[in-house]
């Protein structure tokens, strides 16, 4: 639930195949998980004519807009820098456990972002207007957990082995063995990745997918938990309940290279390549993203041991009022894009008002999101294209459930007068491209 599992799109080249295209594109995005979407086409936005861009963001939990709003804020933060930016984004997309460098931002930041829901601050690129007052204060309550937990620490590790043990039952004690049998003959052969089976099990086992020998993760990453709730003084959660078999390689590491890079480097360049568009509006050279590192650690040793507990558990001071709060986040002017997220019950709203019909000029659907498809078609502009992502890059699924999905999706899509634009499989593609009749 907290990443996605295909790659980024740039959505304006996608809507661009149409033989005209309005100089204000607006975009639906349903259950993405995280922003590469709205990132990847900031980041391309350079290489098409200037238009305005709107992304209407549905989510399933507040956990996972905030998560978004972290994420780009630091995509779009001007005193980062490029290298740093990149590690952040990655570590706090998809590691249980974060450098102490990465920590201390995570809490600093989420102290500044709590100004944003309160309306404290002006963020230009977003919008939350859309959420009733209530949902705000929610948001709010997920910014001050971070803040808090960041510092005092939560026992995240605990929680991923308790979801493995849950999951496994008796073949825990032969982990290593399933998560092996994942690897090779389920994700290999059916997924082109550069991932390995070092960074993929070390991930099985503790939730930690991106990692660099510079650096050792070792503070819990509290935006990783899910149901907060300000109980009293404190706060309640429901531990960890997001993906423990896939991993987050299938986003920004899911670039196809014959290069022998790990799944770290490749997703490390890409972020990279984005951030620094966004900031110059020129493209990276390749080159650029080793020239900071020794090449011979560019593919060379994988982290693979774990931090002592105590290092993760270990409470750094915390305080409500802090000099921090006092400053102002500078981030990248994008005047032509702004993201505006809707409570998930937009889903069933939208299409009772006639506001929203006919208006998205592309429509972007995860995969555990079709069966909304019904409520989304007539939200879809005529010609409009609808992206629907697949489960090809999910190891828990046999080739038998990804037929019944393809079969399944086809019928909906039938159903609902969406054309498709190629024939499609879930063992073969990635993502499925539909047009409304």
């Amino acid at each position: 639930m907290w990443w996605g599992y295909s790659h980024p799109l740039d959505l304006q080249e996608v809507i661009q195949k149409k033989d005209q295209v309005s100089d204000n594109l607006e975009v639906l995005i349903v259950g993405a998980g995280d922003a590469r979407h709205i990132v990847k086409t900031i980041a391309s936005s350079y290489m098409h004519s200037v238009r305005t861009i709107t992304y209407h963001v549905i989510e399933p939990t507040l956990e996972q807009v905030a998560r978004s709003i972290l994420l780009l804020n630091i995509c779009l933060e001007k005193d980062l820098g490029l290298q740093e930016a990149t590690r952040y984004y990655l570590e706090i997309l998809g590691n249980t456990l974060l450098r102490p460098a990465t920590a201390k931002y995570l809490g600093k930041c989420a102290k500044l972002l709590i100004n944003i829901p309160t309306q404290t601050i002006e963020c230009p690129w977003l919008s939350l207007e859309k959420f009733k007052h209530k949902e705000r204060d929610n948001l709010e309550c997920i910014f001050k957990f971070w803040a808090r937990a960041t510092c005092e620490g939560v026992p995240i590790v605990n929680y991923w082995d308790q979801r493995i043990r849950k999951s496994l039952q008796k073949r825990y004690d032969c982990k290593e063995g399933v998560f092996d049998w994942d690897y090779y003959m389920v994700l290999k052969p059916r997924c082109t990745t550069n991932l390995s089976v070092q960074e993929y099990k070390f991930w099985r086992n503790n939730g930690v997918a991106f990692t660099w020998v510079e650096g050792e993760p070792a503070r819990s990453n509290p935006t990783l938990l899910n149901n907060i709730i300000q109980y009293g003084p404190g706060f309640i959660h429901y531990a960890y309940l997001g993906d423990i078999v896939n991993g987050p390689f299938f986003t920004w590491a899911a670039i196809e290279r014959k290069e022998d890079k790990k799944a770290t480097d490749i997703a490390e360049r890409e972020v990279m390549r984005a951030i620094h568009e966004i900031r110059t509006k020129e493209p990276l050279c390749d080159d650029y993203v080793g020239a900071h590192r020794d090449a011979s650690i560019l593919n060379g040793t994988i982290v693979c041991e774990m931090p002592e507990s105590e290092m993760e558990n270990e409470s750094w001071k915390y305080g409500d009022k802090h000099k921090s709060d006092e400053k102002k986040i500078s981030w990248v002017e994008i005047p032509n894009h702004k993201v505006i997220f809707h409570p998930a019950t937009s889903l069933e709203s939208f299409k009772t008002k006639c506001e929203y019909r006919n208006r998205f000029h592309l429509i972007w659907v995860a995969h555990n999101m079709t069966k909304q498809l019904s409520n989304l078609v007539p939200l879809a502009s005529a010609g409009a294209p609808v992206i629907v992502e697949l489960r090809k890059c999910m190891a828990e699924l046999r080739k038998e459930d990804l037929n019944i999905f393809t079969k399944e999706l086809k019928g909906i899509a039938q159903e609902n007068g969406l054309r498709s634009i190629h024939d499609f499989d879930s063992n073969d593609h990635i993502l499925a491209h539909f047009c409304k009749n």
